[in-house]
């Protein structure tokens, strides 16, 4: 095992060395004569020194586990930590660039990185991904979108994988857990605030709308923020299932309760799917493992506190006050119209999957190029204004063709039945909890995953696969009581 490298040599004392205070006084000389004809720049250089004066003692390893936290939740939180008139500078995109700066430092330093037991497969997998979309930018219509799309890829794929290198251990996870709690309880009280008052973020779609009746929170638009919401939702209802901490157990219901209400109050009917399929594989789970019948008692309360919620819900009489647009959403007979008809969303979306499978057959099966699916579109004869596909599986086999919808599906059913296998086999409590909400999590999100527009970019799916990667590496390293250390 390699002794940790610090950024920097210590003084005697402990404190910075006399070459660090000089390069630091230097630096902020620079960083004071760039803000007099830059502000943000020099601000932004300003910052940065600050960061490397508190944590120049700090080793590499221990700022990219900081670093993998703190991109974590401001991924989530996205656009809205934007530099003032500057819209796609915002903090996440900083703090990867930085992390991809201190991983090259760190590999020119002649450290390698050796993926944990469970790890090499998903890096493997990424890899491919990310060069197979990287090479279809030879054949793509627009070699700007290919490019754009691939280095999303590149980004997203990264922090996936650098969750479970960071929460390594019981207590790095637990901080992990902690941090995505906190952005949750954010989420939610700035999505009640929109509600009760109408103001929203400015990176909100539904910002100038008169009468908009949903939240989206920090995501844009509301079928974004409810599948956030269904992808969190596994990781509240398992905790009254699994835990035998009063409060854990609490929190889980209060949190579940608040999630599912949100669900409604977006209108996504296909996150309330998503909801239906995570309930029903949380009864079928428990049931079949005679390990966990007690815990199935505690499941079947957890989805009959959900069930009173949604059902009457539905009806615009339930426990969640829902406005009538609301209820309309939800109202898959409005769906069924809408594509017989050929008007509305069903219409758009129906026409949207099959435009899709053409150009995924016309391709050859190589697909059209990343990120090109809305370029091709937008060219088609009669395009009248929606050119995203709307569904994440489709886009991955128009764009990248079948390879990269396989190399896909390969991830995900890794990531499926390790999550399956230590939910059902492992002893640890922790363990256990994290492998049947990360797999309750997949099973929903095969629904959720066309509620967003594109999830190229959407940071709570590619943190969920870490966190499913995290539970199998974390697997592999308990010790011979099945515990992680």
């Amino acid at each position: 095992m390699s002794a940790p490298i610090p950024l920097r040599g210590s003084g005697a004392s402990g404190g910075p060395g006399i070459r660090a205070v000089v390069l630091a006084l230097v630096a902020a000389l620079a960083a004071g004569a760039l803000a007099a004809f830059a502000p943000i720049p020099g601000l932004a250089l300003a910052v940065v020194l600050v960061a490397i004066v508190l944590l120049g003692g700090t080793t590499l390893p221990t700022l990219g586990r900081g670093g993998a936290l703190v991109a974590m939740v401001t991924a989530i939180i996205g656009p809205n930590l934007a530099l003032p008139g500057a819209q796609e500078a915002f903090a996440f995109r900083f703090v990867a660039g930085l992390i991809i700066i201190g991983m090259a430092v760190w590999l020119l330093m002649g450290r390698g990185v050796p993926a944990p037991a469970g790890l090499g497969w998903p890096m493997a997998i990424a890899a491919g991904w990310v060069a197979w979309a990287l090479a279809s930018t030879l054949w793509a219509t627009s070699t700007t979108e290919a490019l754009r799309w691939t280095i999303f890829l590149f980004l997203m794929t990264g922090l996936m994988l650098a969750i479970p290198l960071a929460a390594s251990s019981r207590r790095r996870l637990a901080w992990f857990l902690g941090a995505l709690g906190i952005t949750f309880i954010a989420s939610v009280l700035v999505a009640v605030a929109e509600i009760l008052t109408g103001v929203r973020l400015p990176t909100s779609a539904l910002a100038e709308r008169v009468g908009a009746f949903a939240a989206t929170s920090f995501f844009g638009n509301q079928n974004n923020f409810a599948t956030y919401l269904a992808l969190t939702l596994p990781y509240l209802l398992v905790l009254p299932v699994i835990a035998r901490d009063v409060r854990l157990r609490a929190l889980g219901i209060a949190g579940g309760v608040v999630a599912i209400g949100l669900i409604l109050f977006s209108g996504s009917k296909a996150n309330l799917i998503a909801t239906g399929i995570i309930l029903l594989g949380m009864l079928v789970v428990l049931a079949v493992d005679p390990a966990m019948r007690r815990a199935f008692v505690a499941g079947v309360v957890v989805v009959g506190v959900a069930l009173v919620l949604i059902i009457p819900s539905l009806f615009g009489a339930g426990i969640v006050p829902l406005p009538e647009q609301a209820v309309a959403k939800l109202d898959f007979g409005t769906l069924q119209a809408q594509v017989q008809s050929g008007s509305g969303s069903g219409a758009v979306r129906s026409s949207l999957l099959g435009t899709g499978l053409d150009l995924a057959a016309s391709s050859g099966g190589v697909g059209v190029g990343a990120g090109n699916a809305e370029v091709v579109v937008r060219e088609k004869q009669g395009y009248e204004g929606v050119a995203n596909l709307h569904n994440w599986t489709l886009e991955v086999l128009v764009d990248t063709g079948v390879i990269g919808l396989l190399l896909f599906a390969s991830l995900y059913i890794y990531m499926f039945v390790g999550n399956l296998r230590v939910a059902r086999r492992t002893h640890d409590p922790w363990l256990r909890y994290m492998g049947l909400a990360g797999l309750l999590a997949l099973l929903g999100f095969i629904a959720g995953s066309v509620g967003p527009s594109t999830a190229i970019h959407f940071a709570p799916m590619w943190i969920t696969f870490g966190l499913c990667l995290t539970t199998i590496v974390l697997a592999r390293r308990a010790g011979p009581d099945g515990r992680i250390p």
